[in-house]
């Protein structure tokens, strides 16, 4: 984590804190909001973001409005708005659920890498779904940090309102891994199901018929592509497709991987691999495992997704798909030059998708033969 936050530091990164202290709250004194000057020159917040970016679409009229109503109210954009507002075509915001999430870590390193490629800025926010209050939350974000380009991250790149939001309030956005093409947004991506797949035939190519699979998040739709494509690798080889007792629930999670593994490790015939739909995951499935006495990879073997940096310091290191997060996030950056060159050309062009790798390393081994060795029961 020392290391982590070294990184963020030497990247030159912009965090916009758009809660109760930038509105004065608590014991602080109240302060005007920009929505407080829209309400006063009888306008939306959106005509005053213009404003203040000075956008050509806004009236004299208009614009004298909102500015009499900024003095009357000693309406104050902050200096940290002002300084962003100033260089608004290079700040990209990004919204996270979890940043403390393997996933999210390795996506937000690989933005600040892209953005120092690329001579942009990279502007942060939490974002913790649909709260009461997160449209008014969002809109601070935006107008406060001069944000102008979005990156959508998932699950946030299929939540529709958020979608909707940014595009009444004028904000390009790039998605990053959506369920589905958008027809307003570009999307960067990678097949998950193709990964899916070839991660089961390297299970079957050392022997492995009964595999069992832990899926990620529902709300993800990375979920549902990479279980697709766990039950058409069995599809494409004639094999039955694998009951539900090989099928465990789980949410991107450590504590949820440790669960699921328990739930496939407890069945009367356990798998002889399983093939965890992240690392965090794949990694409690490790846990567990030996926990109970089992060896890797001899009595079970146990494939990650994604290679973020678990799988490479567990022991034993993990078997698992590299998601190539630095290509597709430089290529978000690229996508709002190209954006801002040819807007339709943008917006009518397929998904991107990425190309991931297979990375084999010393969680996976030829299936054991003879019965499953005896084991505690969780």
């Amino acid at each position: 984590m020392i290391q982590e936050a070294r990184r963020l530091a030497a990247a030159t990164v912009s965090v916009v804190v758009s809660g109760e202290w930038a509105h004065g709250r608590g014991n602080r004194q109240t302060m005007a909001t920009i929505h407080d000057v829209a309400a006063r020159a009888g306008v939306s917040p959106k005509t005053v973001s213009r404003v203040l970016n000075d956008h050509e679409s806004v009236s004299a009229k208009t614009r004298d409005r909102v500015r009499a109503a900024m003095q009357d109210l000693d309406y104050q954009p902050s200096a940290v708005a002002r300084s962003l507002r100033s260089q608004a075509s290079s700040s990209v915001g990004v919204l996270m659920g979890d940043p403390s999430g393997g996933y999210h870590t390795r996506v937000h390193h690989a933005l600040l890498l892209g953005c120092l490629e690329t001579g942009r800025h990279l502007t942060v926010d939490l974002f913790d779904g649909p709260v009461p209050g997160w449209q008014d939350r969002i809109r601070a974000f935006v107008t406060d940090g001069g944000i102008r380009e979005m990156i959508l991250l998932p699950p946030e790149c299929d939540f529709g309102p958020l979608k909707a939001l940014m595009r009444e309030m004028e904000v390009r956005c790039v998605l990053i891994s959506p369920t589905s093409p958008d027809p307003y947004f570009p999307a960067i991506g990678m097949d998950d199901r193709a990964a899916a797949r070839e991660i089961v035939e390297h299970l079957f190519a050392l022997g492995h018929t009964r595999i069992g699979h832990i899926s990620g998040h529902p709300d993800h739709a990375a979920s549902t592509h990479r279980r697709n494509g766990f039950f058409e690798a069995y599809a494409a080889h004639g094999l039955p497709k694998p009951g539900p007792e090989l099928i465990a629930d789980g949410e991107f999670t450590f504590k949820t991987g440790v669960e699921a593994a328990k739930a496939l490790l407890d069945i009367d015939e356990p798998p002889t691999a399983i093939f965890a739909a992240n690392d965090d995951m794949a990694a409690a499935t490790c846990m567990e495992a030996q926990r109970r006495g089992l060896r890797i990879p001899d009595d079970i073997s146990v494939v990650g997704f994604d290679d973020a940096p678990i799988a490479g310091v567990i022991w034993p290191t993990l078997t698992t798909i590299r998601q190539p997060l630095e290509q597709m996030a430089l290529r978000a950056l690229q996508t709002f030059n190209a954006w801002n060159a040819n807007e339709g050309a943008v917006k009518s062009t397929a998904p991107f998708l990425a190309q991931h790798s297979l990375v084999t390393r010393e969680s996976t081994g030829p299936a054991r033969t003879g019965p499953p060795p005896p084991q505690p029961k969780s």
